[in-house]
This record gives C-alpha cells, sequence and structure tokens, in this order.
C-alpha cells in the first residue's frame, strides 16, 4: 500500500501486513526524517490456524492496554527458570561509568522489530531507536511477529516479556527466535523487557538464550543500556569468533 508522508508528500510502499488497520501506528520518513502517525480503515482480515501453543495463549490474553499495572513475575517452578529478581529499577551500581560510545554498536544495524501491547510504550521505543539509526516496525500480534522473523532479517529484536498475557515459558516470539538457525541467530540481538527483571543481568540473559533483559522501568534509558549491551556482546563474539577459527572449526555450524 502507498502510504504518503505527511511532511515532505514522499509516497512510500510498505506491505499490507505491516499496516494495523483500524490503529494508529507511526512511521519516519527516510527522506525528510519526520515523524508521521496516521490510522487507516480497518480491513476484514480472513483468520487463519494460530501455530502451536499460540491459540491457547491469545484466548487467554487481555485486550491492548494503554498503561496496565505489572504482573506478579511466574515464580522459578512454573518457568523452569532460575529464580529472578525482585521488580523496579535495578541498574548496575557502577552503571554510569559503563562505555556507551556509540561506535560499539554493531556495524549495519539498521533493522528493528519491538513487539509491545502498549501503543504509549511502542511509539516511544520507536523514537528512541531512531536516534541509534535504526528501522523499526512494530508487530501488531504473536502471529505477525512470528511471520516478520520468517519473512524478514532483522538485527535488532525487542520483546515484551508478558506480551498479550504470556510468560516466558508460553511467549512464542521467544521460542521462535530461539528456533532460528545459528548462523542467523548470531547476527540478531534480542532483547527482552519485563518487570521481574534486573537491567543487564548476564546470567539471566543467558540462561534464557537471549542477548540482554531490561527491566520496565528502565526503558526511558534504553538507548544507553543497548549501546551497553550490545558493545559487550560484540567484544565477546569477537573474542569467540576468533578461538572457534584458531581451532579450525565452522563458526556458523
Amino acid at each position: 500500500m502507498l502510504i504518503e508522508c505527511q511532511n515532505c508528500q514522499k509516497k512510500l510502499n510498505i506491505s499490507d501486513d505491516k499496516i494495523p488497520f483500524g490503529r494508529p501506528f507511526t512511521f519516519i520518513c527516510p527522506q525528510c526524517k519526520v515523524k508521521n502517525t496516521m490510522t487507516l480503515p480497518e480491513r476484514r482480515i480472513t483468520e487463519i490456524s494460530l501455530e502451536e501453543g499460540e491459540e491457547q495463549a491469545q484466548a487467554a490474553a487481555p485486550p491492548p492496554r494503554q498503561s496496565a499495572p505489572p504482573t506478579p513475575p511466574p515464580s522459578a517452578t512454573q518457568t523452569g527458570q532460575i529464580p529472578l529478581p525482585p521488580p523496579g529499577t535495578m541498574l548496575p551500581p557502577d552503571y554510569g561509568s559503563l562505555d556507551v560510545d556509540s561506535e560499539d554498536l554493531p556495524e549495519g544495524m539498521k533493522s528493528a522489530m519491538i513487539a509491545f501491547d502498549s501503543e504509549e510504550i511502542q511509539e516511544k521505543l520507536i523514537e528512541k531507536l531512531s536516534t541509534l539509526g535504526f528501522r523499526t516496525t512494530t508487530a501488531i500480534n504473536v502471529r505477525d511477529a512470528v511471520k516478520q522473523l520468517k519473512f524478514g532479517r532483522f538485527q535488532l529484536l525487542i520483546i515484551q516479556e508478558d506480551y498479550y498475557g504470556a510468560t516466558l515459558s508460553t511467549n512464542q516470539i521467544i521460542r521462535a527466535v530461539n528456533s532460528i538457525e545459528l548462523s542467523v541467530r548470531h547476527d540478531m540481538f534480542v532483547a527482552v523487557v519485563g518487570p521481574s527483571f534486573t537491567s543487564l543481568d548476564d546470567l539471566t540473559a543467558f540462561s534464557l538464550s537471549l542477548d540482554t533483559v531490561i527491566n520496565t522501568s528502565d526503558l526511558d534509558d534504553i538507548e544507553r543500556i543497548l549501546i551497553s549491551a550490545m558493545g559487550h556482546v560484540k567484544k565477546f563474539m569477537a573474542t569467540y569468533k576468533e578461538l572457534i577459527y584458531q581451532r579450525g572449526l565452522d563458526f556458523k555450524n
């Protein structure tokens, strides 16, 4: 569908399945860099069957929320994961001294997808990621997010832990990420946001096969968090690749 920038009138060809018909959505014009917000008339979409486990999650999901209170985190027994710290802003004590040089961003990182059921947070993240040079798309629902992962290449994913009522153990987007071929997954940086996490907790991120975790209350400072976390991962992967090559192994396998 052709979408026209409200500022410079440049026409953009955007795929229909990326447009949330009947709901406000935002995009950055690549020509004049102005943020546009518009709502297109709702379309009637033929339903298709959900992937395994998604139907139950969607049926139990609450309606989209603007600013709902955080839900209590599942216990370690329920999720099968290590116990998580209590909610709250929990950046490392020396966070202010972390290296946040934008040169730590991996080369070519320009495409991002965010999966949040709050339009307010979606708009906030789009604006903040644009300052880091990302072209950002938003997922309409679980099915749309999984579909975009199958047919698109993203270097950055930011996923809400309890997206539409999911938990860590039932979040279909996290499952889809962890099933991606390693040669593709290594080129992606995946962050999960939730009220139960300690921001930049490497141990929790490692246990979930993620690149970093972020506490919901730290989203206002997400630029510094992402640059710091990406810098650490970039340096780790450089060392890891060097060791793999020294042993004559194929990194992509």
